[in-house]
């Protein structure tokens, strides 16, 4: 039931294919991420001494650490809490407290407003940077994957709070499955040759998208940036096949 188990069986069966991709050059194979994943996931445990059920938030943009940083935090039994990265401080807060969350991985980009959480949020222990010093230091000692009950909680999704607080609503590694094989009925198949190209967040639509293309086998590509142009041409590459060179 663990969502990670997707990304190990392709590693078994696999292992040489690329898995996530940075803008139109290789970031991983499946091989390297199960590793990465198995490896920060027991980092999440040893170094910050988190236990199955507890919350990590994850404050980044769209980059290949993003979904390390996600299946990390499933393989070690976690409780992902994605957030909106073009938040206000202040809203990044709230989540951040209203979920109780007690690491949150974030980036360069955001590092400056999320490290300076830590003393202000009441459960937070500490605030990593990937990649950085600390986002190294995680990868130490790979664990074997938890097996979560089927209605664990595995995502904290939170609205956008546009009418009121932000409210985290909770889903299960049996929904984000259920979800995942529904999109295969209702929306499209996936081949393990195909690409998905994560231009909305990824602590949102995007990140759910991208679940059946994990399952799938499919190469999850990260834009190094938003410009058109640079999606326009990344675009053009992935119809041509380029994600799997």
């Amino acid at each position: 039931m663990n969502l990670s188990s997707w990304i190990g069986r392709h590693a078994r069966s696999r292992p040489h294919a690329v898995a996530i991709a940075e803008g139109a050059q290789p970031y991983a194979t499946w091989a390297d991420l199960a590793a990465r994943v198995a490896a920060v996931a027991g980092g999440l445990r040893s170094v910050h001494g988190l236990l199955p059920g507890d919350r990590v938030a994850i404050v980044m943009r769209n980059r290949p650490e993003y979904l390390v940083a996600k299946f990390a935090a499933w393989h070690a039994g976690l409780v992902a809490v994605p957030v909106n990265a073009r938040l206000h401080r202040e809203e990044i807060a709230y989540i951040l407290e209203d979920s109780g969350s007690k690491v949150v991985l974030t980036d360069d980009e955001h590092a400056d407003d999320v490290a300076g959480l830590v003393p202000v949020v009441a459960s937070l222990r500490a605030a990593v940077v990937a990649p950085g010093p600390d986002w190294d230091r995680l990868a130490a000692a790979p664990i074997r994957a938890e097996e979560p009950a089927p209605d664990a909680p595995a995502w904290l999704f939170y609205t956008s709070g546009t009418t009121g607080r932000p409210k985290g609503a909770t889903l299960t590694h049996r929904n984000l499955l259920t979800m995942s094989l529904s999109y295969f009925a209702d929306i499209d198949w996936i081949e393990p040759t195909d690409s998905v190209l994560h231009v909305a967040p990824l602590s949102h639509g995007s990140g759910l998208y991208g679940l059946p293309h994990v399952m799938r086998g499919a190469v999850s590509v990260l834009p190094e940036s938003g410009d058109a142009e640079v999606v326009a041409a990344l675009i053009a590459r992935l119809a041509s096949g380029g994600a799997q060179a």
